[in-house]
C-alpha cells in the first residue's frame, strides 16, 4: 500500500472531541482551543490520566486515538496538533509514534 505524503495545504477542522478519563468532555473547532483545554486538564491530572480525541476534518476524514495527559516526570504531553501531525507522518511512512493509538 502506498500513501502519499500530506500536502502542505491545510485542511480545515470541523470538530475536535476530547474526553478525559476523569469524565470531562469538550467539543471545539480549533486546535488552539483543544490545547488550552488539554493544558487545564493536565494541570489537574493524576499521573495515569488519559485523554481520548476524535478530530473530524472538512473533507470527512476522522482520526481518533488517545494518549496519557502527562509524561514521565509529570509534565504535559505535546499539543494535540503535534500528535495529529505525527500521525499523518506515520501514515506517510514516517517513524512510529508511541503517542497515538487507534
Amino acid at each position: 500500500m502506498h500513501i502519499e505524503a500530506p500536502s502542505p495545504e491545510p485542511i480545515d477542522v470541523v470538530r475536535i472531541r476530547l474526553s478525559a478519563d476523569a469524565g470531562a468532555t469538550a467539543v471545539v473547532s480549533e486546535f488552539r482551543m483543544a490545547n488550552r483545554i488539554l493544558a487545564a486538564w493536565a494541570a489537574q491530572a493524576r499521573r495515569d490520566s488519559r485523554v481520548d480525541y476524535e478530530v473530524t476534518f472538512f473533507d470527512g476524514l476522522r482520526l481518533s486515538g488517545g494518549y496519557p495527559l502527562l509524561r514521565k516526570g509529570g509534565k504535559p504531553h505535546a499539543s494535540l496538533s503535534r500528535v495529529i501531525r505525527r500521525l499523518f507522518k506515520e501514515m506517510a511512512g514516517g517513524a512510529t509514534s508511541y503517542l497515538v493509538e487507534g
